[in-house]
């Protein structure tokens, strides 16, 4: 089992490079003071100032000339969390928020003590700039050491906190001048505060927070992927594909390699790497070219593909493995001569040897084709579909009608863009049913033996339908399925009974999809679940035993459909427990997706079926795929993470891939990588197209080393924010919740404390941060609040194990949005000309401004719209004092109090429905719009989004800067 603290023990030796006295003294007098009150209980502890620290720079002679190699060696490095003034363009954004990477100048080199005065005077201007005033705390000190394992290094609960602070002087977050009550102040002049803000340690205006952290401007940012820049997922930039694959495929947790294990040991951040090999949706720039016509050319010792990271010798004769450094012989039909720089003359006419992402055509070539049991090479074929419908009783009476047609209007559009793929159905209830659906009469044959199912007819020629020629006779089937199960009338599930069938059938095909829907866990027949008595264990030390699956029928089978390369889609329509973490094992080890429809409403829920459908049957799509990661020399893979089955320790065995399909990587060093070198890697994925093609996409990476920590602290917010996520999945799994947590928390807490001691600022009173990841600890506490992690029994055990497989494969572009859900403040939309309207240039909605998550934002006379992606719920909020001309603008009504009673969707000004209509058909589209007034009950839930506050008796975000801050401080002193 892996431990993730395995390598994450404190260094013997701490990195921590004292200022010179002079310096001290300088930075004394540029620092503003502050009155601070007298303490008179022990122990005195002063709260933190919040802001980013520049990167930690020693006085040491390595560290010293750190900033001039530096320059050198990333000529275009900068830092996209910097403050950079907008350059006239105001804060708006595509459908979510966009970071302004402005260009920094290029720093000239500097003479040690020269950088040394610059850089104080940079600490003493930012602590300056984004510093809250510092306030006293007294009282007991949690008990926490930054020295415990997992299970010792945990923050206290929020009844703790809230003592601590009730013994020390009353202390608030706004400014002496506000004489009027905290609860009644906040962000609106003239509204109050839906609800009263709590009295804060900290002002978490002036905290990190990607409202103010993450920038948002109007135009889409077109970068080069050789140049450094790392722009966050969601800002939907455009990559251009100059020698390095797209970050979009392959970005890792850290902008340099570290030079050995100790940087990553010393400085607890991840060391990986996000994957996404078919990641959609592309700008049409980045699109990965197709070789065709010629077979792909490989290392002989390593099987490495060429790529352009590779050196020509010989006069072009030879060609040097950037992994294994193998001298290859180029063969005579692919020799060209070099030029002056030792680059081919056709470099520009092979993508090979230009782009770091290529598709090679390898259908022609046996060594790539699927093979059976006996190693036979396997002719391909397009992506067979089988589609297991429940026709139950309570099927009918729930969702069927909508799933029939949510389904028929799906394989439509599929008809048109892959209609070469076959589909088949194959009904259950209490029994199986099979269809001859080539007679005109669709005859049906029941099979009620379920405990040894068999499939009664020749289904390879009477069952299967063809899209492009055949749709008519789906349509057929699927306007007489309702009539066939109104005619059994049976209310019993033989779920695994049809999964079995369905096994077999796709066992002769060589593979294809399932799409299983099903509203209970079957009570009779093979694979039959006798449930656990979940209420006995769950929130208790064993509740990990329930999100694990149960041996038996569904583990084995999930193998060996995996090893058939078939693949599972599941939509459950359950009211009650279903042991969802049992019967959704076929679709964990295919690469395939979960769907919970907890308590179907047919009014709300039937867009989310529509969507989920639309996602199986027309995002970009492969099967019987393989995937391997390569590495340079001194670095191996040390783990997978993610939905897949493994039967080589190096691959990932995909039954299914698709562009959303979202995987992470860990790395582990096996020497010391020379400062002067580079570090390679190199992901291949051998798959089969939906259309029936066999091809190979190569993504190829060269990455700079770093012999620092201040370079391993210039890591990817997004790609660190995965690595925490599959981190306290697999803890979770494996030694329960509660460990996860801890874990999660003790990893920040370490991470912050290595910073700390190599950070030249001896200003205690700040809690310091690397610029890259200082929203590290709110997303991280927005984690732990997760419906997949959050404390308590309230989340109910089968949403949890829902919520833990969406996680698993979280697209990356989704993952700050899932953890910090957008607000946005509509009733600004009629005096704000270019928020809601429609981007002349893109078509898409400019959105307002990213609101932050805390009480202050939310004010009696305010509109909100607030995206919640974990329930995927758009919500409309009203507040009870919205004035008659903003309501009239909004809802073409001058009452407010009308809307969800007599105005709805349909009566909503345009701007307003451009700003609904971009939240609710982001992405997959899967979403619930719901209209809440104040003092609602129903707004609990989205008050509970307000992911900054203490909402459910959880740490608030102030509370947690607090709790870092000290136990930084007790670690360093």
């Amino acid at each position: 089992m892996y431990d993730p603290y395995g390598s994450a023990q404190r260094p013997e030796q701490p990195y921590y490079y004292p200022q010179g006295q002079q310096q001290q003294q300088q930075q004394q007098q540029q620092q503003p003071t502050q009155a601070v009150p007298s303490l008179t209980s022990l122990p005195q502890y002063t709260h933190p100032q919040y802001g980013a620290a520049p990167p930690p720079e020693a006085t040491a002679t390595a560290d010293a000339a750190l900033v001039s190699n530096r320059a050198a060696m990333h000529p275009q490095y900068h830092d996209p969390y910097v403050s950079a003034p907008m350059n006239g363009v105001q804060d708006h954004s595509n459908y979510y928020p966009v970071p302004n990477y402005a260009q920094q100048p290029q720093p000239s080199p500097l003479m040690p003590s020269q950088h040394q005065i610059q850089l104080q005077q940079q600490q003493t201007a930012g602590a300056t700039a984004a510093s809250v005033p510092a306030m006293p705390f007294t009282g007991a000190a949690p008990a926490v050491s930054s020295r415990a394992d997992a299970g010792g290094s945990r923050l206290p609960t929020a009844q703790q906190v809230e003592q601590t602070q009730q013994q020390r002087p009353t202390v608030g977050c706004f400014s002496p001048t506000h004489s009027s009550s905290q609860r009644e102040q906040c962000a609106s002049p003239i509204g109050k505060c839906a609800r009263p803000p709590p009295k804060r340690s900290v002002d978490l205006k002036s905290a990190p927070n990607p409202r103010r952290d993450i920038s948002q401007k109007l135009r889409t940012e077109e970068i080069h992927t050789s140049s450094g820049q790392l722009p966050l997922s969601a800002t939907g930039f455009i990559a251009v594909d100059d020698g390095n694959a797209n970050p979009k495929f392959f970005r890792p947790t850290t902008n340099s390699i570290p030079a050995e294990e100790r940087l990553v040991k010393d400085s607890n951040v991840f060391f990986g790497a996000v994957l996404a090999p078919l990641c959609r949706p592309l700008h049409p720039r980045e699109e990965v070219p197709l070789v065709e016509g010629r077979p792909p050319v490989r290392c002989y010792r390593c099987r490495a593909y060429i790529s352009c990271h590779v050196r020509f010798t010989d006069m072009g004769r030879y060609w040097l493995c950037p992994f294994c450094t193998m001298s290859n012989e180029v063969g005579s039909e692919d020799f060209c001569n070099l030029d002056a720089r030792g680059q081919r003359l056709d470099r520009e006419e092979r993508p090979e040897l230009s782009r770091g992402s290529v598709e090679y055509d390898v259908g022609p070539y046996e060594e790539y084709a699927l093979r059976d049991e006996k190693d036979a090479p396997i002719a391909v074929r397009p992506l067979h579909y089988l589609f297991l419908l429940d026709v139950s009783q309570k099927a009918i009476a729930k969702f069927l009608p909508d799933y029939v047609d949510a389904l028929m209007r799906s394989l439509h559009e599929m008809a048109e863009y892959y209609p070469q793929c076959r589909v088949a159905f194959i009904t259950y209830a209490a029994t199986l049913h099979f269809y001859n659906v080539r007679h005109p009469r669709i005859p049906q044959l029941i099979v009620a033996d379920v405990d040894n199912p068999f499939v009664p007819l020749p289904f390879t020629s009477l069952c299967w339908l063809t899209l492009g020629t055949d749709l008519d006779l789906v349509d057929a089937f699927l306007m007489r399925v309702l009539e066939y199960a109104e005619d059994l009338m049976e209310s019993d599930c033989v779920m695994g009974a049809a999964v079995q069938v369905a096994t077999l059938v796709l066992a002769g095909q060589h593979g294809g999809r399932v799409i299983l829907c099903g509203h209970k866990a079957p009570q009779r027949g093979v694979g039959a679940l006798k449930l656990r008595e979940q209420h006995l264990l769950y929130g208790t030390d064993k509740e990990k035993e329930l999100l694990r699956p149960m041996e038996g029928f569904w583990r084995t089978t999930a193998t060996a459909c995996a090893k058939q390369q078939i693949s599972f889609d599941l939509h459950m329509f359950a009211d009650e427990y279903c042991e969802l973490a049992t019967i959704s094992q076929p679709c964990h080890v295919s690469s395939g997706r979960v769907h919970l429809f907890a308590n179907y409403d047919r009014e709300t829920d039937a867009t989310k079926v529509q969507a989920a459908l639309n996602q199986a049957l027309l995002e970009e799509a492969g099967y019987a795929g393989i995937l391997r990661v390569r590495c340079s020399s001194g670095i191996r893979v040390q783990a997978y993470r993610g939905h897949f089955m493994s039967q080589d320790p190096h691959d990932m065995d995909l039954a299914h891939v698709q562009g959303s399909s979202t995987f992470f990587v860990e790395f582990a060093h096996e020497g010391k990588l020379e400062k002067t070198s580079h570090a390679y890697f190199q992901v291949a994925l051998l798959y089969t197209t939906r259309g029936g093609q066999r091809r190979v996409r190569v993504h190829s990476v060269r990455m700079p080393v770093v012999t620092t920590l201040s370079g391993v602290f210039e890591a990817d917010l997004e790609a660190t924010l995965m690595g925490y996520i599959h981190e306290a999945i697999g803890n979770s799994v494996n030694k329960g919740l509660q460990y996860a947590r801890n874990a999660a928390q003790d990893r920040v807490l370490k991470m912050l404390i290595a910073y700390r001691r190599v950070c030249t600022s001896n200003v205690t009173s700040s809690l310091l941060m690397p610029s890259r990841l200082r929203l590290i600890p709110l997303f991280v506490l927005s984690l732990l609040k997760a419906d997949a992690l959050v404390e308590g029994t309230t989340v109910p055990i089968d949403d949890r194990v829902q919520k833990l497989f969406l996680l698993m494969t979280l697209p990356m572009h989704q993952c700050v949005a899932y953890m910090y859900p957008t607000l946005y403040a509509v009733h600004h939309l009629p005096s704000d000309p270019k928020s809601g309207v429609l981007d002349p240039e893109t078509g898409r909605c400019v959105m307002p401004t990213w609101q932050q998550l805390i009480f202050d934002s939310i004010t009696n006379d305010g509109v909100y719209v607030l995206c919640d992606e974990q329930a995927r719920i758009v919500y409309l909020w009203v507040g009870s004092a919205v004035a008659p001309d903003v309501a009239l603008e909004l809802f073409g009504t001058m009452n407010a109090l009308d809307v969800g009673r007599t105005v709805f969707f349909n009566d909503f000004g345009e701007k307003l429905k451009n700003v609904l209509y971009a939240c609710l058909l982001r992405d997959d589209g899967m979403r619930r719009f719901v209209i809440l007034q104040e003092k609602e009950r129903a707004e609990e839930a989205f008050f509970r989004q307000l992911k900054e506050e203490n909402e459910g008796g959880s740490m608030s975000y102030d509370q947690l800067l607090v709790h870092l801050h000290h136990e930084v401080r007790k670690s360093i002193t």
